[in-house]
């Protein structure tokens, strides 16, 4: 793919000129073209399918110390939009920096695969077919939907600095979920998977395995009474766990006072088994980068040291604004969080619990006070594990506490990760769990 060829690229370099003649002291320009095709289904059959297209891009600048910007989709609009954005700055928002650092070197990451392309439609709707299929055998009753979608783009991001890169990435994703309604009980779930190359992970087999093992342990409900017990987390709810401790190690939240971390640089806070880092050079990782939002290298970075703090996290304007060295993060957030592995295998972790619950999803996490750690919401799909069997599904459970103390107490992380998100399960011992059957 090739959309941006000589003739854009002199237009955009033209634009930042202009910039600067228009009084700007620093202009950026980030442009994306896509071709997609995604099909659907809904209620176990095809809904939709189809090829799209589409442009943007975006236009910064910083003019008398203000910033302003402007979006469009016509690039022969480019200046027209820069005017736009010159005239939004004059009543913009403080600019902590005048100028666009220079450029510095960068990691060859690989990010785009003829594999992705190679995807046709029909081998997409045959298997999105396959999946719908599978769950129909195992109950036709259920509402079934299912999707896949196969993209490639080509990015173009330059600025006055004179930092200009211009890169193609591919991406494919495959999921499917289903629900039931029973009286006033509803049994759902849905399982996803996406990547920028055609692997191992685009496994029709497993999506349908969990799945399949989704409905059969859902399926049947039994008494629950609550109490403090052990908790075990399915991998995409520990990143959702995690998700407060990222917010406290963002710069701007330091800077503003607002995070729980802000005195904790260099102690020890969590638990000595959780180490977090962040790689942003994993190849084909939807999140990964070689530079960030001002054209800054990226690397990797240790967050989290054996439960010491050992990093903020800072982009480029709020280490200006904070007097700190930036780290090369977009919005002072991590690009592919990961997790140091445990010694446990899930299974044998589910195997030593005489009586806990098993996690897979939660409704409302987000709307907690989360920047503080608290939470309390309900339970979506979680099963009661006895004698380490599950045993079925429970319902109307809710589950309070603060992630901060969770993760600096006592927990157990798996040997084993999801080969997607690359996350673990995570154990807590001790966590409560009310119950309105109680």
């Amino acid at each position: 793919m090739s959309f941006f060829k000589q003739k854009q690229i002199n237009q955009i370099e033209s634009c930042l000129a202009l910039a600067l003649k228009r009084g700007a002291s620093g202009a950026a320009i980030a442009a994306n073209y896509e071709e997609a095709y995604a099909c659907g289904f809904a209620a176990g059959r095809l809904k939709h399918t189809g090829t799209s297209e589409s442009l943007r891009y975006k236009i910064e600048v910083i003019r008398n110390g203000k910033r302003g910007s402007a979006s469009g989709n016509i690039f022969s609009e480019l200046d027209k939009m820069l005017e736009r954005a010159l005239l939004l700055a004059d009543n913009g928002a403080k600019a902590n920096f005048q100028s666009y650092p220079e450029p510095g070197k960068y990691v060859r990451l690989k990010q785009n695969s003829s594999s992705v392309s190679q995807l046709t439609r029909e081998k997409l709707v045959q298997d999105c077919t396959t999946l719908v299929s599978g769950l129909k055998e195992l109950d036709a009753e259920m509402d079934i939907d299912a999707g896949a979608k196969r993209s490639q783009s080509q990015s173009v991001f330059a600025h006055s600095g004179g930092f200009l890169k211009k890169y193609n990435y591919s991406q494919w994703s495959l999921g499917a979920g289903f629900s039931k309604l029973s009286g006033e009980d509803m049994l759902f779930a849905g399982r996803g998977r996406s990547w920028g190359k055609v692997n191992s992970l685009y496994d029709l087999s497993y999506l349908g395995g969990k799945l399949s093992e989704d409905y059969h342990n859902g399926r049947r409900l039994v008494e629950f009474g609550g109490g403090t017990l052990p908790v075990v987390l399915s991998p995409s709810l520990t990143m959702q766990f995690l998700s407060p401790l990222i917010g406290a190690l963002n710069g701007r939240n330091v800077y503003k006072g607002v995070s729980p971390l802000k005195e904790r640089l260099g102690k020890k806070v969590f638990n000595a088994a959780l180490q977090v880092r962040d790689e942003p050079h994993i190849d084909y990782a939807p999140g990964s980068s070689s530079f960030d939002s001002v054209g800054l290298p990226t690397r990797p970075a240790l967050l989290i040291e054996d439960g010491v703090v050992r990093m903020f996290m800072y982009d480029y304007d709020t280490a200006q604004l904070a007097g700190q060295k930036p780290s090369g993060h977009r919005s002072c957030a991590p690009y592919n969080v990961r997790l140091r592995p445990g010694k446990i295998h899930s299974r044998e972790m589910l195997a030593n619990c005489t009586e806990a619950v098993y996690i897979q999803s939660l409704l409302g996490f987000g709307q907690s006070n989360l920047a503080n750690g608290d939470f309390s919401c309900n339970l979506a799909v979680a099963y009661l594990v006895r004698n380490g069997e599950i045993q079925g599904r429970i319902k109307n459970a809710m589950i309070a506490g603060n992630i901060f103390e969770l993760f600096a107490g006592d927990l157990q992380i798996s040997a084993d990760l999801e080969p997607n998100s690359q996350m673990p399960h995570l154990l807590f011992p001790n966590m409560n769990i009310a119950s309105k059957s109680r």
